[in-house]
């Protein structure tokens, strides 16, 4: 197991944050319409991202283990995510719901894809992350 640290610091008056792996730096924010630069991604946009990233280096590492050539993959990744909660408290903050679709040109036959994608879901810890609902805890 691996321990990995993500520290987020208040950018600038708006709602852009810095992000700072030990390693890397990237930015989040939100559009412009909200009271965001714009300039950057959202968080959603992030974890969008991540899962279809994820899903993606998933299926080629898979791929090489068992010798596939894959010419073309595309991971598309989906939801619906509610928003109006931070002005509604009725409202609960949430993705409500993901879809993800593989598209792949590759030498693996037709018939065995679906299989192959269901060991990638299967093995990407982003997707377990979310499946699984993953215990979180917090402090202050």
């Amino acid at each position: 197991m691996r321990s990995m640290k993500v520290v987020s610091t208040k950018s600038d008056d708006g709602y852009e944050v810095t992000n700072d792996t030990g390693e890397l730096v990237f930015k989040c924010d939100e559009p412009a319409r909200v009271g965001g630069s714009g300039k950057y991604p959202r968080p959603t946009d992030y974890f969008f991202g991540a899962l279809g990233s994820c899903l993606n280096i998933t299926a080629r590492s898979l791929a090489k283990q068992k010798g596939i050539k894959i010419n073309k993959l595309v991971v598309t990744v989906t939801g619906n995510v509610e928003t109006h909660g931070i002005v509604d408290p009725r409202i609960k903050d949430r993705i409500s719901d993901i879809q993800i679709k593989f598209e792949m040109e590759s030498d693996l036959p037709r018939t065995e894809e679906e299989r192959f994608f269901q060991e990638c879901v299967t093995a990407c810890p982003v997707h377990a992350t979310v499946e699984d609902q993953t215990k979180v805890t917090w402090s202050y």
